[in-house]
């Protein structure tokens, strides 16, 4: 028989094995982002895949080479002990730093970085539900960019959940106290309230609700949950030890258990979260029994001194105490570029968690800066509230609304009391020209040239100028303006055409209408005060004759025609005995009736008798009266 070959070959190519297996997990569990991590992984598969092609060949080779397998499982044992000392940070390498991927990392952990390799951040903020506050989202420059390669960064920084979110609340009803607790918690809705009624059928249900569908997490929301209505004398008290308040005060309230809350700093519970409680684990009597909670106020901070501190320092006190920062920006020749100004809170303040702390940062001394426009140079005086004058000036070099000159040269340091004086240009100074007698067109030719706005307007028919001639200008001749200054034209519009009025006298008023119609003229006519022997509707005067204005108006007034005498006969049976008044009205409607353009004056006369009846000296009496149209008559009636 063959003496068989020693197989402690075997013994190294285990060794490499499991040492290269065991980086390969060591590597998995240090990975921060997969996406980096992927090439390096699909690496490690393909040398393990050669490393189990190169146990079962020397396995199965019958023309085995033992220092060929005992060197090659050595290489790779060493180059997997070699490789999981980096990881685990045993053994360092010089090397040329990778920018870290700092997603859900901590701004101080960005500052430490930052200050280590001179890097600019610009920090940008977003709302995350998944990221916690001043926690990192994302980052513009990722792995396996070079650090050295870089000068800035610009990071996203979480706010949190957005409480003015818009979120669908779903009908509740019918689901379970801890599923709708829960529900709550992870949709962040922070103003919900919890009532309790009786209900055996539905207990620890949701059998109403007030506030659903599409809703602000901060919206009002009132949930009522059915409870037994056997009233226990003796419940045990659960441990309500960082609970959120919601649960720990809903819970209590469905036993009926007065409450009280008092309020502590902590260091380690969350802010509105339960620190302790009176009673834990007990039995307690609702009707009798009040549970006290102690609820974190947050961790208690003392304010530093913020003016003494750079902007780095207040990101990472900021992170720390779980504080919100607001930054603004203000000039000051006192404090130097990116020095803190002031600050909402002082040194020694006690502040908590969630507040909001308010720094100004100097932008250093207001200067001078570059501007050529005087709209540019008043938004940019009035954001900064720099006191200025403005002086204008002709010029024929600058354009109208440019910077001629400044009292402050671009980069001077504009102090506190300074007051900036800035010289306009008006533009070129232009000498209105006299424009009446121009035609429209010359004028607009003439306006263009001069850079003049110029509109026009109608003046109306004139006795010598053409139409479209210019008869009137807004400003006068020889103004000095300055380019763009507007002014109105007035044309003309055209030669008034002249007619012939003829004399209207004793022509009726259809042969006027006709006349007037024929010569291009409006006729307006009037009636005589009084009545004369001229046939009625027959001209007696006219307002002119002779030449007038195509289009004008002539008023003709005509005869009335001779008065009419009516005959009316007044019965006695048509007086109202006794009531003067009674009397009056019967006779004013019958007589304004029968008499069209007779005048009646009516009027009361005392006597002792014949109450209500026409006076003896009355015009119009009892029986027949004859009545002419443009007499005045007077009716008077006895009266008490």
């Amino acid at each position: 028989m063959k003496n068989k070959k020693p197989k402690y070959y075997l013994i190294f190519l285990i060794l490499a094995l499991i040492t290269f297996a065991a980086y390969l997990v060591i590597e998995i569990m240090h990975y921060d982002s997969f996406l980096n991590f992927l090439p390096k992984l699909l690496g490690m598969i393909l040398i393990f895949v050669f490393l189990l092609c190169f146990i079962i060949f020397s396995t199965k080779s019958k023309d085995k080479k033992i220092g060929t397998i005992i060197i090659g499982s050595l290489i790779i044992t060493v180059y997997s002990i070699f490789n999981i000392l980096l990881t685990l940070n045993i053994l360092n390498l010089p090397s040329d730093e990778i920018v870290p991927n700092f997603y859900n990392k901590t701004i101080s952990d960005l500052i430490t970085w930052k200050e280590k390799n001179n890097i600019e951040i610009i920090e940008t903020y977003e709302y995350s539900d998944n990221i916690i506050k001043d926690h990192i989202i994302s980052q513009d420059v990722n792995y396996p960019t070079l650090t050295k390669d870089i000068e800035k960064m610009t990071i996203t920084i979480s706010l949190g959940p957005d409480m003015e979110k818009e979120v669908i609340v779903p009908n509740f009803i019918g689901l379970k106290y801890d599923d709708v607790l829960k529900y709550i918690e992870e949709n962040h809705l922070s103003n919900v309230t919890i009532n309790y009624q009786k209900d055996d059928e539905k207990i620890d249900i949701v059998i109403s609700q007030n506030g659903s569908g599409t809703m602000k997490r901060n919206d009002p929301i009132s949930i009522t949950f059915g409870i037994s209505s056997e009233e226990k004398e003796e419940i045990e008290i659960i441990d309500f030890t960082n609970m959120p308040l919601i649960n720990a005060t809903s819970w209590l309230n469905k036993y009926n258990f007065k409450v009280e809350l008092t309020y502590e700093y902590s260091d380690t519970i969350k802010k509105d979260y339960i620190i302790n409680q009176s009673s834990k684990n007990e039995v307690k009597n609702p009707k009798e029994d009040t549970i006290t909670l102690i609820v974190s106020q947050g961790k208690k901070t003392i304010a530093p001194d913020i003016l003494a501190m750079s902007v780095d320092e207040i990101n990472t006190w900021i992170t720390d105490n779980d504080l919100k920062i607001t930054y603004q920006e203000k000039y000051s020749n006192d404090i130097k570029l990116g020095d803190v100004i002031e600050s909402n809170i002082k040194k020694d303040d006690v502040v908590t968690s969630g507040d909001k702390i308010i720094v100004t940062i100097s932008k250093g001394s207001l200067k001078m800066i570059k501007l050529t426009n005087i709209n540019d140079f008043t938004n940019w005086a009035e954001q900064y509230k720099i006191p200025y004058d403005i002086n204008y000036e002709y010029s024929d070099t600058i354009k109208k609304d440019q910077i001629i000159k400044c009292t402050h040269n671009e980069g001077q340091i504009i102090k506190d009391d300074d007051t900036v004086i800035v010289t306009v240009s008006k533009g070129k100074s232009i000498s209105i020209p006299n424009f009446v007698g121009m035609s429209k067109s010359n004028i607009t030719s003439k306006c263009n040239s001069l850079n003049l706005n110029c509109s026009f307007k109608s003046g109306g028919y004139t006795d010598k100028t053409a139409r479209d001639i210019a008869i009137n200008q807004s400003k006068k001749a020889g103004t000095i303006v300055s380019e763009g200054t507007s002014l109105v034209i007035t044309l003309s519009a055209g030669i008034q055409e002249k007619v012939n009025v003829p004399s209207f006298k004793n022509k009726t008023k259809g042969e006027i209408e006709s006349s007037c119609k024929s010569i291009g003229i409006t006729c307006k006519f009037t009636y005589q005060s009084g009545y004369s022997d001229i046939k009625k509707d027959t001209c007696i005067s006219q307002s002119t004759t002779g030449k007038v204005n195509k289009g004008s108006t002539v008023t003709v007034t005509l005869s009335n025609g001779p008065a009419t005498t009516y005959t009316i006969v007044i019965d006695a049976n048509q007086l109202s005995s006794g009531n003067p008044t009674a009397t009056k009205a019967t006779l004013e409607a019958k007589l304004k009736k029968a008499c069209p353009g007779v005048t009646f004056k009516f009027t009361y006369q005392k006597a002792n008798s014949g109450i209500g009846y026409l006076a003896q000296n009355s015009q119009v009496k009892v029986g027949s009266n004859k009545l002419t149209q443009g007499k005045t008559y007077n009716v008077i009636i006895n009266s008490n």
